[in-house]
């Protein structure tokens, strides 16, 4: 394996693999083994990775893999949350290794946008073992660095082909850097800081959003993120729904 340059803040420490069936789960048999919060699990590609909803995750050689553990001191329901923390560090990060050149929008609830077309996906799972108490999460986050996968379902882009290559390990030293940035900022101030500033980076604000939902369909207008994170569709006749999760298709 050839050696990597990552640098990792204090309360991070790196856990490396070649290749792997999925981030994701190797991270989360490392937390039912014991692990500390901050591992961080990096592979150069994965055998089986996913995405949301079961979607399979393309995980050619030169792009971004990694899951992060942590075991926050909350319920599932605030935990959940962490997902928006995740998105704005990493669209941090990319405009930061790329000397501004690339500026992603946070797309909700968990993907990043350039120019429309998305480069970035994170996945959050979370165990419990006392109630609604939170024993761990696990927050997978897949960057298209060098590569981008032509047949997804939606249009996706990669870093080198918008002309920013950069290099994976600057990209992920640069990221976790961020969340260490923000986390205690989210233990102190809870999710309000965070909240704002994925709005000022919220993809499709004020404009026409279908939510499709398990039992019926929502069209309207994005307006914002309620205070729990969830997405506020207002319909034409002025009525405004709190949708916590479901598939989002804005106008291109």
């Amino acid at each position: 394996m050839t050696a990597r340059t990552i640098r990792l803040p204090e309360g991070f420490y790196l856990h490396e693999l070649e290749a792997i069936d999925s981030t994701n789960d190797e991270a989360k048999r490392l937390a039912d083994k014991g692990a500390q919060s901050g591992a961080l699990v990096l592979a150069r590609t994965q055998t089986s990775g996913r995405g949301r909803r079961g979607r399979g995750w393309s995980s050619p050689v030169g792009n971004l893999y990694s899951s992060l553990l942590l075991r926050p001191t909350c319920s599932l329901a605030d935990a959940a949350r962490l997902t928006f923390l995740i998105a704005v560090a990493m669209a941090e990060a990319v405009e930061t290794v790329t000397g501004n050149q690339v500026r992603p929008d946070c797309k909700w609830p968990n993907d990043l946008m350039v120019n429309g077309r998305k480069i970035c996906g994170i996945l959050l799972e979370s165990a419990s073992n006392q109630g609604s108490a939170t024993d761990y999460l696990v927050i997978g986050a897949g960057v298209n660095v060098a590569f981008f996968p032509e047949d997804s379902e939606r249009q996706a882009t990669s870093l080198a082909a918008l002309g920013a290559p950069v290099s994976v390990d600057d990209l992920v030293s640069t990221y976790v850097g961020r969340i260490a940035h923000w986390l205690p900022i989210w233990e102190n101030e809870g999710f309000a800081p965070i909240r704002e500033a994925w709005l000022a980076r919220g993809y499709g604000i004020g404009k026409p959003v279908v939510a499709r939902l398990t039992e019926r369909e929502l069209s309207g207008t994005f307006v914002g993120l309620d205070d729990d994170g969830s997405l506020v569709l207002r319909e034409d006749n002025g009525t405004e729904h709190r949708i916590g999760a479901g598939e989002v298709f804005f106008a291109s």
